[in-house]
């Protein structure tokens, strides 16, 4: 991952040392190149401390937006959930309440498949139809 500076990566790129010393010797700076006095040190200092300042700021904003995105998924995920979980306690209740007074107009039929319907309340509800008898006895046997 981070190798030396001399270090050849493999066996085929490697350089003799002699090369090298002469491509350092190449490479050294000039002499022309004024010397950095205390006042330009001073005021690359300066804005260095601005600049950091500046980022300081975003990053601060940045948190505060973060912070705040985070906790309305939060509150998104309660809004959701709770009322799903309330309806699964507090529901069953309610619809064995709600399906015992229809079951009392079903006469006692619950729904399930396995119940058998009490042959007089067939002859009930087919008196409160407008048939003929030939209809009623053709019902019958549907049923049966």
């Amino acid at each position: 991952m981070f190798r030396h500076k001399n270090t050849p990566d493999s066996p085929e790129t490697a350089v003799d040392k002699s090369a090298l010393e002469n491509k350092s010797e190449d490479t050294k700076p000039l002499k022309e190149k004024k010397e950095a006095t205390v006042s330009d040190l001073r005021e690359l200092l300066e804005k260095n401390l601005k600049w950091s300042q500046i980022i300081y700021e975003q990053n601060r904003k940045i948190n505060s937006k973060l912070f705040w995105t985070a906790a309305a998924n939060w509150i998104r995920i309660f809004l959701i959930a709770v009322p799903l979980i309330l309806a699964v306690i507090f529901l069953p209740p309610l619809l064995k309440k709600a399906l015992s007074g229809y079951s009392e107009l079903l006469g006692g039929a619950t729904g399930t498949s396995e119940k058998k319907i009490n042959p007089s309340t067939i002859e009930q509800f087919l008196k409160m139809l407008p048939l003929n008898s030939i209809q009623e006895e053709q019902i019958k046997a549907m049923l049966k």
